[in-house]
């Protein structure tokens, strides 16, 4: 009875060990293929939450990923980013992952770097020809666009008003909702059609993995963008 008692607490205390170890390699091995499956970050932070029991088993109950400084693209830099993915499922012995259940995904864009974005894309596109001296500003529920055309030779400041709306699932374009040119009103549709060559001020169809954007939220000097995003599998062998 004492044997069969000693080698019982061997076995749980072995068990301990080996599950203590398996948290913290899977949340390596897939901190340090992030890079490479969504972008160079300043950093990743990585939690994996369940049973060691399951995770040995191959089965994590929710990863949660968080980044900051993101870059997904070369003109385009995400300033916080968190995905948070359910019953993630990677080969014990392979550890690959396999399959996951839903992720969703949610980033913060700086007003500066929506700017740089809009900008770079806007000096790449060689049929472009946009507002000249174009300026995005995000306040609280809202987006306000500036630019200088030249009416006459003379430089004509036109202030946009509106909100930024979801196109293509993957994309973030501005919509006008009023308008002034050197203080006075102008038809909204008339700069829509004048904005079309400046949008998408956004376009998350760069990412490495696809994301289905839901919901857009404006705060004063960021923009939050919310949905879901398919993972592609990522090895978390080390």
């Amino acid at each position: 009875m004492k044997r069969l008692l000693m080698i019982s607490l061997v076995v749980l205390l072995l068990a301990g060990c080996s599950g203590g170890l398996i948290r913290p390699r899977v949340e390596k091995g897939i901190r340090d293929a992030l890079p490479e499956y969504i972008g160079p970050a300043k950093e990743y932070t990585v939690s994996a939450d369940g049973s060691t029991t399951a995770m040995m088993k191959g089965l994590i109950e929710r990863l949660h990923i968080e980044g900051r400084d993101v870059q997904i693209d070369p003109n385009l830099v995400l300033g916080h980013i968190s995905v948070v993915m359910d019953e993630v499922r990677y080969h014990p012995s392979t550890h690959e992952l396999e399959s996951v259940r839903s992720t969703a995904f949610q980033a913060t864009i700086s007003e500066a770097a929506v700017n740089r974005y809009v900008e770079q894309m806007q000096r790449s596109d060689a049929d472009s020809q946009p507002p000249p001296s174009l300026h995005v500003k995000l306040e609280p529920g809202s987006v306000l666009v500036e630019f200088v055309p030249k009416v006459a030779g003379i430089d004509v400041l036109v202030s946009v008003a509106g909100r930024p709306v979801i196109a293509d699932g993957d994309k973030v374009n501005f919509q006008a909702d009023k308008a002034s040119a050197a203080h006075l009103p102008v038809p909204s549709y008339v700069v829509n059609k004048l904005l079309d060559s400046a949008n998408p001020i956004l376009d998350m169809s760069v990412m490495r993995f696809p994301v289905t954007l839901q919901d857009i939220i404006v705060k004063k000097g960021a923009v939050v963008i919310k949905g879901n995003a398919q993972f592609k599998p990522v090895s978390t062998e080390q």
